[in-house]
């Protein structure tokens, strides 16, 4: 069985925890590299800040997956 058929036979929630304990995962390698396109994003965000309201982090989150839940999956 490979990873991708693992994945496809999953429900969308535990795609959701499959995804938090993979990345739980990646934090803890020392290896972990960040791409480099990351920091420009974040330097424009910085610099352009968003002008709606800000959220908590855990309603950030909950809108996120609100978001997502939204959307089709792709094959």
């Amino acid at each position: 069985m490979t990873v991708r058929t693992l994945i496809d036979g999953l429900s969308r929630e535990e795609r959701r925890e499959a995804f938090e304990v993979l990345w739980q995962a990646l934090l803890g390698e020392d290896s972990l590299e960040v791409p480099a396109w990351h920091g420009e994003v974040l330097s424009q965000r910085l610099t352009n800040p968003s002008a709606g309201p800000s959220l908590p982090l855990d309603d950030a989150i909950e809108e996120v997956r609100r978001r997502l839940d939204g959307r089709p999956l792709s094959a």
